[in-house]
């Protein structure tokens, strides 16, 4: 099992003022910090809803904390994340007031010395400027403020506008040169406001960490140890409910016969119910009911032509697998069946159960062999059984393909391999975007949105949701360089295929249109020429069928009807 994880205080230190008199603040920089703030108090309270964070503000109107260091606030105290702290937080307005940041932090040391008793990692994140002046950073000393920290076992983290290497255009200020040497006796971090909000874009990390599941593969009278990788899962959400602020809701179940008797739990037997016959069901006779499977493990059913397992069959998460122990002849024989697979292209059909006596599930197991930096082992997919697939019965469809020239042809070529992905990392075309497309580089962006959606209804209860942020939307966008050279192979697919618009429901109209002025000229066309033939059967076959087709006899006249019989 993975160790226990430790509870974390957190002490973030926010600049809502200046560092330098006579200067004005930077609105945006501190619109920044609230930013990054809010989004870490967030990502606390959905995943780490155990560990206590606390704000000082430097720069406030307020002189609150133990030392007196002037306009430096305890605002917050530990306490667990919660939005009541953030919709405080996001109240916060720039001041003038001036403070600079080394004893600001000695402040926060001081205070998490006082507050904090419990065995946990002790953080401080300081937001700030950093562009102190010489006079006032002169009187401080890296190795002093590194043994405070140190001491007290604080772990740093600051974030501001510039990074700490070298510039040669804009060289590091005096307060960013002290910064930087506290950094290298501390081994601390430092990172931008824009790489900050960045990485704090997701909150949870694409996983590195395995998890392994031991088990062993039977195959006739072989029993190989092997271990259980999970390699592509669904996405997790936790489960979430409603609750009343401060009571605890007690259901108690009722049990009642047929005449609507109650009864104590204790007076009943559980059972089933047949038609109108109840049949009582014993401890006992549950027992025999069970499974018994047998114990957890893999055991070989068959082998199958890697080509009778299509595409729809793996519908489930991947698991890799790999021998568990270093034992010579465990992994010669374990290597074996991986390289006779893969030389036979076959694929191992078996018989698993996670847990003793669980239901068994039926997997296929594939042979994985000479891809770059992973090791030989073989895939585990989940098979679906007849009644969980779906037949699908579609009309045929003519193709297209054999109408196309070849000057057509050749172009859909062209614009498919403009869009195809790079193969690795290595490839120094791949720009920003195009690293979204490689696998194991981005968590899934919807379950990241979820999360957003669940801190804007918790902070705006009476406000419709938002749309997706455009950081997660870019991630479904085509990347900028399959763009550019798309584009000239679009440009020709345009003149080479000539498209027309037919809106469905106007061509109905038209030729309903088109109808209603044929039977327009076919009747004034009979009016000008009213019955005026020299047949009479025709008159007679005519004048006959307009009394079949209208029963109305109001514009006939009669009287001439009667002179031209």
């Amino acid at each position: 099992m993975p160790p226990k994880a430790v509870k974390e205080s957190l002490v973030m230190l926010i600049n809502i003022g200046v560092t330098c008199p006579n200067t004005e603040n930077n609105p945006s920089l501190l619109e920044k910090a609230k930013h990054i703030a809010k989004r870490k108090i967030e990502e606390m309270i959905f995943l780490k809803p155990k560990d206590e964070i606390a704000i000082l503000l430097m720069g406030s109107p307020n002189t609150k904390n133990s030392l007196s260091t002037d306009h430096v606030e305890e605002f917050a105290n530990f306490q667990t994340p919660n939005w009541d702290l953030i919709e405080k937080l996001m109240a916060l307005q720039g001041t003038k007031h001036c403070s600079n940041w080394v004893e600001a932090l000695d402040a926060g040391v001081e205070f998490m010395k006082q507050k904090v008793v419990d065995v946990t990692v002790r953080k401080v994140i300081l937001m700030s400027d950093f562009k102190e002046e010489e006079d006032i950073i002169q009187q401080f000393q890296a190795d002093a403020i590194a043994e405070r920290l140190s001491a007290e076992k604080i772990k740093l983290m600051t974030i501001a506008e510039e990074p700490l290497d070298e510039r040669p255009a804009n060289p590091l200020k005096i307060s960013e040169v002290l910064l930087k040497d506290l950094h290298k006796k501390i081994n601390g971090q430092h990172t931008t406001f824009d790489n900050a909000i960045s990485e704090l874009k997701f909150y949870t990390k694409a996983p590195t960490k395995p998890n392994p599941s031991y088990f062993t593969l039977e195959f006739v009278d072989k029993k190989i140890p092997i271990v259980n990788y999970v390699k592509i899962d669904d996405p997790k959400f936790p489960s979430w409910r409603k609750a009343k602020d401060d009571q605890k809701i007690v259901s108690k179940t009722k049990y009642y016969d047929e005449q609507r008797n109650s009864y104590e739990k204790d007076q009943t037997v559980a059972g089933y119910k047949y038609g109108g016959i109840f049949i009582p069901v014993e401890e006992e006779s549950k027992k025999d009911m069970t499974v018994k499977s047998g114990e957890k493990g893999y055991k070989i059913h068959s082998f199958t032509d890697r080509k009778n397992i299509r595409l729809e069959h793996k519908y489930e998460s991947a698991h890799v697998i790999l021998p568990s122990r270093e034992e010579k002849n465990i992994v010669q024989q374990f290597y074996s069946l991986v390289q006779a697979l893969h030389e036979t292209n076959s694929v191992a059909i078996a018989r698993k159960l996670g847990r003793n006596n669980l239901g068994p599930r039926m997997v296929a197991l594939f042979p994985c062999i000479d891809i770059p930096d992973e090791p030989w082992c073989l895939v585990e997919i989940a098979l679906a059984f007849a009644e969980d697939c779906r037949i699908m019965e579609m009309n045929p469809v003519k193709s297209a393909i054999k109408q196309l020239t070849s000057e057509q042809n050749e172009a859909v070529d062209n614009l498919i391999d403009s869009l195809r992905l790079p193969d690795t990392e290595d490839n120094h075309e791949v720009d920003d975007k195009s690293r979204y497309f490689l696998p194991g580089c981005v968590p899934n962006p919807v379950v990241q949105h979820r999360w957003h959606m669940l801190a804007y209804r918790a902070l705006n209860p009476g406000k419709p949701l938002p749309p997706m942020e455009d950081s997660l939307k870019e991630i479904f966008d085509v990347p900028s360089m399959m763009k550019d050279k798309s584009k000239c192979h679009l440009e020709k697919i345009a003149q080479l295929f000539q498209l027309e618009s037919i809106d469905p429901k106007a061509k109905e109209k038209g030729e309903t249109k088109k109808e209603e002025i044929n039977m327009q000229i076919d009747d004034d066309h009979e009016i000008e020429n009213p019955l005026k033939t020299e047949n009479k059967d025709d008159v007679e076959n005519k004048s006959s069928q307009e009394y079949v087709l209208s029963l109305d006899t109001s514009d006939i006249d009669m009287d001439e009807l009667a002179a031209n019989i």
